[in-house]
């Protein structure tokens, strides 16, 4: 969604949920008769809950000449409402030929009832019988985000290039300010086009422009309006391009101010972020967004799926529609495959999508329509949803936030792709090849009859899923926590356990106990702060086989390179305390344990959002002379942007939030405390002490700071946030 709809919009508030009810048997419930589907706010695991979105946008402001209809505050454009503050169940409807139940366009925000900035809130999807009990529930996430902006370019004075010829607008506000300036630019570049002046016609614009509607008459302008969009049905003139080619392509060879590369260069990893929800939603959030490539950096980008900004934006593509399938980088099995089983991007060396050589994996064809084969509406074994047991677009299992794993978790007790069968079926299921993707089941019935599967000719068919050696493949790795009793004595395999015949016995074609012994990781140790720190890592063999390692699991608040037996963790900003990854080896035949790898990360400091000039463009500074380590005392250093004598205010919060104010700047911090204090004109200087307290490792603070400054444009600096992470 946008953050501000005062002066022009590209989405509305707009989320929404697809449900599919089983039955104990397993099977999809698609009579309506007797059963209904609801959803309601439900606090997370912080406590954090989402009922209302009512003073949290000005979208109902400007509804009626964005959309030409005037919902009430929490209803949504579909007719799907926000539970509002008593928090009732809202219905869903079932659509009977799919079985799915929806409930479209919920106008969800950003933020929880307490005013809390949280991307991930929480809905609960309840079945009630015909009396309202109810009969099963599952709580889902509701993503949501209007971090998406264009202030990095068009806000007044920043890049010369995006500025329009009449000049920045200044706009106090800094929502409004970057959004003027691009209808003032738009203006510029096709006021007196014949087409242009069509349109503004055709839409009931002023004819002196986009600017002058939405300033001067107050009237917000939807982009889709003009510019056709698939998220939005029924938009857009005849001859304007759609509004993906005019963004994406628009902007392919602008210059990214942070690092100088064009934003369509495939060397650019962050050029999706520099608009798109990303930088902090981190919307990339599942299994393929947080895996970490051998070098420690992220192996997966924006790019890596739907290519560079050209691609996307050429006139030939349907946005929302032609994109990328899964069987682009899952081509098949360890059998049948397009030169690996699964590839980290979607592109041949031809810059095409990868052609698939075996579908085990694939989408389902002409879905939503002819010629598109889209995930979220693919569908397989017994006609569940793919991102039933897989998670949705962006999130696929496991998910980087814990909001999103909560649903998984409660099914089967463990995160990762919904694999274990008596999470939907009231007994394990009597097949070799019957579960979704031709899986066995998993379980001690299989432990005790794969044998005599194998016997009897099945065994070739392992083959594509434990590899060609029977040693595994990353087909084979297990998907939870798995202890067995077996004719080979117990066998654990941890959660990414690459599976294979030799791990019990001789091989796929020998009953004798296999009698290598599996190699052992020992477990570690290290510190740092905000440096990347090495640790060699320790395992042995009984019986001298040399060991490939690799990261069984990633950290949590950094990323781990490897290589051989040396892994570096690379630390991310605003974490103290220990964070932990893990580590094990491989001798040709089994894995190890896991071995735990603790990094203990000391107190750092760092910062974020941008200030707002003062006298002679002048940003002041906030800063500390150490890292905030408890039991010690820092100084923090305020610049005084007017040179003279002046007044400050300070600000500190542990929430982060980004609101314009009325003067010029952006907070973002909430102001739940501050202070006023005489600032000199040599600006000023404060003991900040820590306390020795156990509790507050780890926790960390924003602080901002206003001054008075005559020479502002709107008589106010800002500092950006000075952050402070406490640690020893």
């Amino acid at each position: 969604m946008d953050s501000d709809y005062s002066i022009f919009a590209i989405l509305p508030p707009y989320n929404t949920i697809h449900a599919q009810l089983m039955d104990p048997s397993g099977d999809l419930f698609t009579n309506p008769s007797g059963v209904m589907l609801s959803y309601q706010a439900i606090a997370d695991p912080e406590g954090s809950s989402n009922e209302t979105s009512v003073g949290k946008s000005n979208f109902w402001t400007h509804a009626p000449s964005l959309f030409g209809a005037s919902p009430a505050p929490d209803t949504g454009l579909a007719g799907y409402d926000m539970p509002g503050a008593s928090n009732p169940p809202q219905g869903m409807t079932l659509d009977t030929a799919s079985g799915i139940w929806t409930a479209e366009g919920i106008p969800i925000t950003p933020y929880d009832d307490q005013g809390r900035k949280r991307y991930y809130p929480l809905m609960r999807i309840s079945a009630h019988n015909g009396s309202g009990q109810v009969i099963a529930c599952s709580d889902v996430v509701l993503p949501v985000s209007d971090e998406m902006d264009c202030r990095t370019c068009h806000a007044s004075d920043s890049v010369a290039a995006a500025e329009p010829t009449v000049g920045w607008v200044h706009d106090a506000d800094s929502e409004r300010d970057f959004r003027r300036n691009i209808l003032k630019l738009h203006d510029q570049l096709h006021l007196g086009q014949p087409q242009f002046t069509a349109a503004l016609a055709a839409q009931g614009y002023d004819p002196a422009g986009l600017h002058e509607t939405a300033v001067t008459n107050g009237n917000a302008i939807l982009c889709a309006a003009c510019h056709a969009s698939n998220a939005l049905p029924g938009t857009g003139v005849a001859g304007v391009s759609p509004l993906t080619s005019a963004i994406h392509a628009g902007h392919a060879d602008v210059v990214d101010p942070t690092n100088g590369m064009t934003l369509d260069s495939s060397a650019n990893r962050s050029s999706c972020y520099r608009c798109h929800p990303g930088s902090e939603t981190r919307c990339l959030r599942g299994a393929m967004g947080s895996a970490v490539a051998s070098d420690g950096s992220l192996a997966m980008q924006c790019q890596s799926c739907h290519g560079s900004m050209n691609a996307v934006g050429d006139a030939q593509r349907t946005g929302w529609l032609a994109e990328p399938s899964c069987q682009n980088c899952h081509t098949g099995t360890a059998l049948a495959n397009s030169g690996q089983i699964r590839y980290d991007h979607a592109f041949d060396a031809s810059g095409q999508l990868r052609t698939p050589a075996d579908a085990t994996f694939a989408t389902n064809a002409d879905v939503p329509a002819p010629g598109f084969n889209l995930y979220r509406f693919s569908t397989g074994h017994g006609g569940l949803g793919c991102e039933a047991c897989h998670g949705s677009t962006h999130a696929e299992y496991p998910g980087l936030h814990g909001n999103d794993n909560l649903q998984v978790q409660a099914l089967q007790g463990h995160v990762g792709t919904l694999a274990d069968c008596t999470a939907c079926h009231n007994q394990s299921p009597e097949t070799e090849t019957g579960g979704p993707h031709g899986m066995h089941p998993i379980g001690s019935a299989w432990i005790h009859d794969h044998g005599d599967v194998a016997e009897n000719g099945g065994q070739l068919a392992c083959r594509s899923c434990h590899g060609t050696n029977y040693r595994g493949s990353v087909l084979s790795r297990a998907l939870g926590d798995r202890n067995y009793s077996t004719q080979f004595g117990p066998k654990n395999f941890w959660r990414g356990f690459q599976i294979g015949c030799y791990d019990c016995h001789d091989g796929p074609t020998d009953d004798d106990n296999n009698n290598n012994h599996a190699p052992v990781v020992a477990n570690g140790s290290a510190s740092t702060t905000s440096q990347p720190v090495n640790v060699t890592l320790s395992g042995t063999d009984a019986d001298g086989n040399s060991l490939t390692w690799r990261i069984a699991r990633q950290a949590s608040f950094g990323t781990v390179a490897l290589n051989g037996n040396v892994a570096t963790y690379h630390p991310q900003p605003g974490f103290a305390g220990t964070d932990s990854f893990y580590v094990s080896a491989r001798d040709g035949d089994t894995e190890s344990n896991l071995g735990r790898i603790d990094i203990h990360r000391g107190a750092e400091l760092g910062g974020f959002g941008t200030g707002y000039p003062g006298t002679n463009g002048v940003v002041p500074s906030l800063t500390a002379n150490a890292v905030p380590q408890m039991g010690t005392t820092i100084q923090l250093q305020l610049q005084n942007s007017s040179g003279v004598a002046t007044q400050a205010l300070w600000i500190w919060s542990i929430e982060r939030m980004t609101k314009p104010t009325p003067i010029g700047g952006t907070l973002f911090i909430r102001p739940d405390a501050y202070q006023a204090v005489p600032l000199p004109a040599a600006g000023l200087t404060l003991p900040l002490v820590l306390p020795q307290v156990a509790s507050l490792e780890g926790a960390t603070i924003g602080i901002q700071t206003i001054q008075y400054d005559a020479g502002a444009r709107f008589g106010y600096s800002f500092s950006p946030v000075l952050r402070l992470t406490f640690g020893t």
